[in-house]
């Protein structure tokens, strides 16, 4: 006999996306379920029929939506791109309490968005997939970081680079089981180098490891 379902309890991706079709909204069933399906096979692990199968709905239904797995993963890694955009708008919030200590919360909402949304944010790196736009302090929250640290244009660029090269080895490394220590304290570390030096350039106060 079946144990009724606890309260709050977090029902399986393939049945969320079911019953999202079942509603009558199979293209948002079909992205939940590549998310899912991209968190645990990787973006090569898995097939159209596949989606198809963990909504529920006949081999050709996907098709209505996507002209191939290739456009799936595309419109998978263009909300990835929406969502860690706006965790990093939220991390950054304006710089306050101060430039520096909301410089460190980029690193840390990076991480925590590979951790939380691996569909996603794999689907967002996969081999082929588009570069990210230019580095605009007006549209971009490490843009605006940087510009509030008064940091721009080229050196601006490199230094996000960087940045974006640490966190992302480390949220890699991490997925990998190959980090010996938090990767947190490696971003607090790496991060904090930088804008140490850019301090002794630029009179910037030094940054202070986020609370």
């Amino acid at each position: 006999m079946a144990q009724p379902e606890k309260p709050g309890a977090q029902k399986p991706a393939a049945e969320t996306a079911r019953r999202g079709y079942h509603h009558g909204n199979l293209l948002e069933a079909l992205v939940e379920a590549a998310a899912a399906l991209v968190a645990e096979r990787g973006p090569e692990g898995f097939s159209m029929l596949d989606a198809a199968k963990a909504c529920g709905v006949s081999a050709s239904a996907p098709y209505k939506h996507f002209a191939d797995k290739a456009a799936l993963l595309q419109e998978l890694a263009r909300r990835g791109g929406q969502k860690l955009f706006d965790r990093l708008g939220v991390a950054w919030n304006g710089g306050r309490p101060e430039a520096p200590k909301a410089f460190l919360r980029l690193g840390h909402a990076y991480l925590a968005f590979a951790r939380e949304e691996p569909g996603y944010y794999l689907a967002m790196f996969r081999p082929g997939a588009p570069p990210p736009p230019p580095l605009d302090p007006a549209t971009s929250p490490m843009g605006a970081a940087l510009a509030a640290l008064g940091v721009g244009g080229a050196q601006g660029s490199g230094i996000a680079l960087q940045i974006w090269a640490l966190s992302h080895g480390l949220a890699s490394l991490e997925r990998s089981g190959h980090l010996p220590m938090p990767a947190e304290e490696m971003i607090d570390t790496g991060v904090g180098r930088l804008l140490r030096g850019l301090a002794v350039e630029r009179g910037v106060p030094p940054p202070a490891a986020p609370a």
